[in-house]
């Protein structure tokens, strides 16, 4: 057999992704070692630093998954001053009734639950933290969804950042646990790959700041100087762009040392494939010269060529490229989750992969995308505008007349 150099070249853009994800995998566990050794030295800061009110906004929608236990992390925070504001459009929302239960059972915490948002908002999450923020007491607020659960000693940790006054915000690197299906796993692999992985990466590589609201921390005057939620009420991505905001405001934006963590269980293909829809179609219209290098760190489609050419040195690269992204992604989420992925969701890793790379073609052409139960048309700049009137409007509006 003669030797052609044509059909290596097939193995270039899959070798340079494989490479571009070690570099990504190196920079996240660097960080993560970083901060191991540097922990004794942020508790003597932590116990030294004088006490800062800290006020959560934690919007709810529904029953999520484990929703009592992850509300409960929070009211078991070992912080004070502390105040919770729990908050739902729908006055008779089953979270509302669940927060007013767990409520009781710890008196001495400061809570408000309210309910309430403006229909004319776009976006439904930032109506309600609008209605949420007019109850907010402290000067650091924290935006908190309901499948977020807060480990111990997570404030303390983040509060930390803001002894330097230029910080108006900080946000966590999100990790995704606790899958019990092949979609979940798929998700929450995803999720931390992109949410903590890739933005540590982002964040030491290019100094850019990927924000996600799952662990956003804001300064009370960061808020009030960009007219507080007003500017984001129809952003898609209204976390990346409140960021962006504060920023523009003249506020110094810090990345945290600590993860935070959400939970997701028992997702299936459907919802899997509208989040993820939804998300590529925002990112695509935010920044479309940097979505094409979305493609750069996802190697094992980049195999599909090299296999498709029969050829068994071609195939033997193909293989050990696949190996060594499995390899990198168990041990860069086994570090950063704090949990073993389970061998059945290990071999998820190549059909997770290949599913990212459709979502990222269809959300090219894509117009419109699904969210909690409505329909939204994407803009230009991840601008969303409803399609479709809430579900079931009539009947909350009915409930809150009453």
């Amino acid at each position: 057999m003669t030797f052609s150099a044509a059909p290596w070249m097939l193995a270039i853009p899959c070798l340079v992704s494989v490479a571009a994800y070690g570099l990504a995998w190196a920079l996240a566990v660097g960080w993560s070692l970083a901060i191991g050794l540097t922990a004794a030295r942020r508790r003597r800061s932590v116990a030294t630093a004088a006490p800062r009110g800290v006020t959560i906004l934690k919007t709810l929608c529904g029953a999520d998954e484990e929703l009592e236990k992850n509300l409960r992390s929070f009211f078991d925070a070992n912080h004070e001053p502390l105040q919770i504001v729990f908050g739902a459009a729908d006055p008779g929302d089953p979270a509302l009734l669940l927060a007013r239960r767990i409520a009781k059972d710890h008196p001495h915490r400061d809570v408000a639950i309210v309910f309430g948002a403006d229909d004319t908002v776009p976006n439904p999450k930032v109506a309600l933290l609008q209605t949420l923020l007019a109850h907010a007491r402290h000067d650091v607020i924290l935006l908190s969804d309901s499948n977020v659960r807060l480990s111990p000693g997570d404030i303390p940790r983040v509060l930390a950042a803001f002894d330097d006054p230029r910080v108006g915000m900080v946000y966590q690197p999100v990790v995704a646990v606790g899958e019990r299906t092949v979609p979940a796993a798929i998700e929450n692999l995803h999720y931390t790959e992109y949410a903590a992985f890739l933005t540590i990466g982002c964040r030491l590589l290019a100094g850019q700041h990927t924000v996600n609201a799952k662990g956003q921390w804001v300064r009370r005057q960061a808020l009030a100087d960009i007219d507080d939620f007003v500017r984001v009420g129809d952003c898609g991505a209204d976390d990346y762009e409140l960021s962006r905001q504060v920023a523009a405001a003249g506020w110094t934006l810090r990345c945290a040392e600590t993860p935070v963590r959400v939970i997701q269980r028992d997702w299936s293909w459907q919802s899997l494939t509208a989040r993820n829809l939804r998300h590529a179609g925002l990112r695509w219209r935010i920044c479309p010269w940097a979505y094409p290098l979305e493609l750069l760190f996802n190697p094992i489609p980049w195999t599909l060529p090299l296999v498709a050419t029969g050829r068994r040195d071609l195939a033997i690269v193909a293989a050990a490229v696949v190996a060594a992204k499995i390899l990198l992604e168990i041990s860069a989420a086994r570090l950063l989750r704090a949990v073993r992925l389970a061998p059945r969701f290990a071999a998820t890793i190549p059909l997770k992969d290949l599913f990212i790379f459709g979502c990222w073609f269809v959300a090219l052409f894509a117009a419109t995308a699904q969210w909690r139960g409505r329909t939204y048309r994407l803009k230009p700049g991840g601008r969303i505008e409803p399609v479709t009137p809430p579900p079931a409007a009539e009947p909350a509006l009915a409930r809150r007349a009453a």
